[in-house]
């Protein structure tokens, strides 16, 4: 009986062990199956790395003034691009060029507005697809510093803030304030455990994330960013914590184990500032800016390599670690450029992002892209990529010209839009579309009936309520501009058809993008108020959102568009439509606007973005990708005055006429 138990628990034995050699040896198997990071640099230097995930990986910290992976000194090398401002089929192609150029890390934002476009729905999908863009970066054995927000500056609309949560009347953005708090909550809940799977300490490149963004110069809740801290770790975040922000708002605020960033263009007393503020902590700039974003009547914004090369020496001469920003800008499309406002008035940002950076918008090396390169490696010798080839440059044409005798006045297409009717004018954000989230972006009409005036002119009053633009029809005539801004009048006189006969006031807003810095909680849009006409309220309104998307543009390409002529200025707004033979496969090319007025491009029904004749930008980047061998379909929204011809260029134009 004893033999038996004994053979029975050496049997017991032998299974447990059997077991046991198992677990070890899948546990080795998923090991190695894991792409990750091993530091194979010395002391100091940035490192290489290979795609294997060691033992016990204690991810990236910051001991002393040292920045340290799996207990390895490194120095972070880093650029700032964003997949949400790339075609997707471009993405490979930028970070190529990023690891060409020495980087051993990428940073990106994540854009709340995008990716919970109404509340509760989400969309990580295509050119929103975040971890696949995260995956891509491992693959190219990039680390990523990741800044999820919610608030995320960067020349966005609303700095990626979404736009419904101004239905609320008493919304205090960037604070504790419940319903703010709630929509953040809701947001987080789902995208960082799509992301906490990629964290370093899973196996992913995610080595650090940022709480917010450049809280330090807003400040208006002390509790505001330990709330999102704890949120984050909540969901899943477990690698270092960061903040970043210019010199005076790193004094505001410090949170136990959170690394303090700086941002700036030129170095002067910010590093030492920083080492006031933070003495025993690795020196980062988060944000070292190689250009800067450009706004609509204003020049081209530059930055010398004689400077860049002069402050990126002395950033590296600190022992700095350093994010590029941008690295590459890309482009707003569609309606998300954001905006700011100064002792001027109120300033929209163009579409493009170029905001010469060391890879341009349209993905060419500059020479500041070269200068970098050149000092990475005076610095970090082992960073030079003689094994990482640059890919096949993108090619771009001037394709010929195209013209059309095809227009659609903008009164034509308010078939296809949902009428709304309201005693007094709404701004955008409050119309009941969209499942009751409002309109975000785009332009909004609003009319009303005029029984008759007394005078051959009327005063139309309550201007200070149009946002951003306005413009006003007679019986669907123009008649005046309105912009919003210092020093613009609350009244406007316009002519009447004739004294005490009845006509019809149209006015068409557009958001021209909410502002993306310090102002946030007063960004509605359209008309936010009551107009008056001769002093008295104008009551009873019809309202139709121009919100422009893919459906809309698909729609109106079928209707019965006009016979029209071209050059000449327009009495109202009109869609003039083009098409676009390709006979190979597509090139990049740029949509030529210099002789036109203003409005928007749709390329085969997705939105391109804004042009002006005010400049600097006259062209609109167009990628290949969006384009297809045969007939592309071109519509031009213009308010203004349309050109003869719709013209191709191969080079940007970001001058001021």
């Amino acid at each position: 009986m004893r033999r038996m138990l004994g053979v029975k628990r050496n049997q017991k034995y032998i299974l447990i062990f059997c077991i046991a050699a198992i677990l070890i040896w899948m546990t080795f198997v998923w090991h190695s199956q894991i792409s990750g990071y091993s530091d194979e640099r010395s002391s100091g230097h940035a490192g290489n790395r290979k795609l294997s995930v060691p033992f016990g990986k204690r991810g990236l910290k910051a001991e002393g003034k040292t920045f340290r992976l799996d207990g390895q000194a490194i120095t972070l090398i880093s650029g700032a691009v964003h997949y949400f401002r790339i075609p997707e089929e471009y993405w490979e192609d930028r970070l190529l060029k990023m690891k060409a150029c020495g980087l051993n890390t990428i940073e990106t934002y994540v854009p709340w507005n995008l990716h919970e476009p109404t509340p509760n729905n989400f969309d990580f999908s295509g050119n929103l697809n975040l971890v696949k863009f995260l995956k891509l970066a491992q693959k190219l054995d990039f680390l990523v510093l990741l800044r999820p927000g919610p608030y995320i500056c960067s020349e966005w609309e609303f700095g990626g803030l979404p736009s419904w949560l101004l239905r609320d009347p008493q919304m205090k953005v960037r604070t504790l304030y419940s319903p703010f708090f709630e929509a953040v909550i809701g947001y987080f809940e789902k995208l960082i455990p799509l992301v906490a799977p990629l964290q370093y300490s899973k196996g992913g490149p995610i080595v650090a994330f940022q709480i917010d963004n450049e809280y330090g110069s807003y400040f208006n809740d002390k509790n505001y960013l330990p709330g999102i801290k704890s949120a984050m770790v909540k969901y899943g975040v477990r690698e270092l914590f960061f903040t970043s922000d210019n010199g005076d708002g790193a004094r505001k605020q410090t949170l136990p184990g959170v690394l303090k960033t700086i941002n700036f263009k030129t170095v002067k007393s910010h590093f030492n500032d920083l080492l006031t503020i933070q003495p025993n902590a690795p020196l980062m700039v988060m944000e070292f800016w190689t250009g800067w974003f450009d706004w609509w009547g204003a020049e081209h914004h530059t930055m010398s390599l004689q400077e860049y090369g002069e402050t990126l020496n002395e950033i590296f001469s600190y022992e700095a670690s350093v994010n590029f920003y941008m690295f590459h800008g890309g482009t707003n499309f569609g309606f998300m450029n954001g905006a700011f406002q100064d002792d001027t008035g109120y300033h929209a940002d163009i579409t493009s992002y170029d905001y010469d950076a060391i890879i341009a918008e349209n993905g060419d090396l500059t020479l500041k892209y070269h200068k970098t390169k050149e000092i990475i490696e005076q610095y970090f010798p082992e960073m030079k990529k003689a094994d990482v080839m640059l890919p096949s440059p993108i090619l771009r044409k001037a394709y010929d010209s195209v013209a059309t005798d095809q227009c659609l006045p903008i009164w034509n297409t308010l078939e296809f839009i949902q009428e709304l009717t309201m005693d007094f004018p709404q701004c955008m954000e409050m119309l009941d579309i969209n499942d009751g989230a409002g309109q975000s972006y785009g332009y909004t009409l609003y009319r009303t009936e005029i029984a008759g005036v007394k005078n051959d002119n009327f005063q139309v009053g309550g201007l200070e309520n149009v946002h951003d633009r306005g413009t006003f029809f007679v019986d669907q005539v123009k008649k005046a501009f309105v912009a919003s801004g210092k020093g613009v009048s609350n009244v406007i006189g316009l002519p009447a058809p004739g004294s005490e006969k009845s006509f019809q006031l149209d006015v068409l807003v557009e958001n021209g993008g909410r502002i993306n810095w310090e102002h946030f909680d007063d960004q509605r849009k359209g008309l936010t108020g009551k107009l008056t006409v001769d002093g008295s309220d104008v009551k009873g309104w019809k309202v139709y959102a121009f919100e422009m998307k893919q459906k809309f543009i698909e729609q109106i390409a079928v209707a019965n568009w006009a016979t029209c002529t071209k050059g000449k200025e327009l009495k109202s707004p009109h869609f003039f439509m083009y098409t676009l033979e390709i006979d190979n496969a597509p090139s990049d090319t740029y949509v030529d606007m210099s002789e036109w007025g203003k409005g928007v491009v749709f390329v085969n029904g997705m939105n391109l973005g804004r042009y002006w004749a005010i400049g600097p930008q006259q062209a609109l980047y167009l990628p290949a990708p969006w384009l297809v061998k045969g007939k592309n379909q071109i519509i031009v929204f213009e308010e203004m005055k349309p050109a003869h011809m719709l013209k191709f260029s191969s080079n940007p134009k970001l001058t001021t006429n």
